[in-house]
């Protein structure tokens, strides 16, 4: 082969590669974020961790700037979850629950819109391409800059960047959950109709919920010693039917890893619950203080959780 032709061949390999290395690394990420709000697309994900594993066929659209999307799980108990805006509608054999859309984001949709968070506490690098639902994807990884926080392997769409598939590490680079798309496909226009057929958007439901969940104006507790990176994303209370008590359950998030802080009142009779434990890959930390079961759950590494649970103060 001629130095020339090696010249060529190494260009072509290098070339797509050098295409999102040329580009600021972290807006990528951003448009990537976008891209799984704004894209048209219908599949087949599979999702696995150490504890379960199973899959899900997704219907996403943005229709006249809503976001819409249809998730029906493939196993175990039928199960149907529906977004509209900021409206969800869980269907299942308990009923349905209606909520307001959280901060939490189920894949493909991983990324935060706003991922300048996440340049203080993650290191962003490129791997390589590889076949991902029967298309090419780029492999970014962010590496967490400390131990309170997993590591996430992303691998983005070649032409849309839409994620494909997403790999959560701990520091001995052992898999703790995975995502993948095993079937997807894009489309121009879906049809609203897909979405709505199911619930009537105009009936008024009960949601069968045990709970009812109140936002929190006044709060008796304070936070010290967070750990690095996490911020407050959600906070709210609910309140047991019969009784005339409440707890709550304040949500933090890096950008990418997500920790719920509980607040409980003991009743009599209750033992409290006190230590750490795993749960396939969520860790949990459980605490008895002043009359409270304080709980932090979140998929990090046990001292994160420790630190969360240790952080508050009456």
């Amino acid at each position: 082969m001629t130095f020339f032709k090696k010249l060529l061949t190494l260009l072509c390999f290098v070339f797509p590669l050098l295409s999102f290395a040329m580009e600021d690394p972290w807006l990528i990420l951003e448009k990537s974020a976008k891209a799984s709000q704004q894209l048209n697309y219908e599949g087949v994900f599979h999702s696995q961790s150490s504890s379960e594993s199973n899959s899900t066929h997704v219907i996403h659209a943005n229709i006249d700037n809503k976001e819409y999307c249809l998730l029906k799980m493939l196993d175990g108990a039928p199960n149907e979850v529906f977004c509209s805006g900021d409206m969800v509608y869980v269907t299942s054999q308990d009923g349905l629950l209606i909520k307001k859309r959280k901060n939490q984001f189920l894949f493909p949709s991983v990324l935060p819109s706003d991922i300048k968070h996440l340049k203080k506490n993650y290191q962003l690098s490129f791997g390589e391409k590889k076949r991902v639902a029967d298309r090419m994807a780029q492999h970014i990884e962010l590496k967490a800059k400390d131990n309170l926080r997993f590591n996430y392997h992303i691998w983005i769409d070649d032409k849309n960047l839409l994620p494909l598939k997403l790999i959560v590490t701990n520091n001995k680079n052992q898999t703790i959950e995975q995502s993948t798309f095993t079937t997807i496909a894009f489309s121009e226009v879906i049809d609203k109709d897909i979405f709505e057929k199911n619930i009537n958007l105009s009936k008024v439901y009960v949601s069968k919920n045990k709970f009812v969940e109140n936002y929190v104006s006044n709060k008796f507790w304070n936070l010290k010693d967070l750990p690095s990176g996490f911020k407050e994303v959600d906070l709210i209370s609910r309140r047991v039917n019969g009784l005339n008590l409440l707890d709550y359950q304040i949500i933090f998030s890096d950008g990418l890893a997500y920790v719920s802080l509980f607040i409980r009142p003991i009743t009599r009779g209750t033992e409290p619950k006190e230590g750490t434990v795993a749960i396939g890959p969520t860790n949990i930390s459980a605490r008895y203080q002043d009359g409270y079961q304080i709980m932090s759950v979140g998929m990090v590494p046990p001292e994160t959780v420790n630190t969360f649970s240790g952080a508050i103060e009456f």
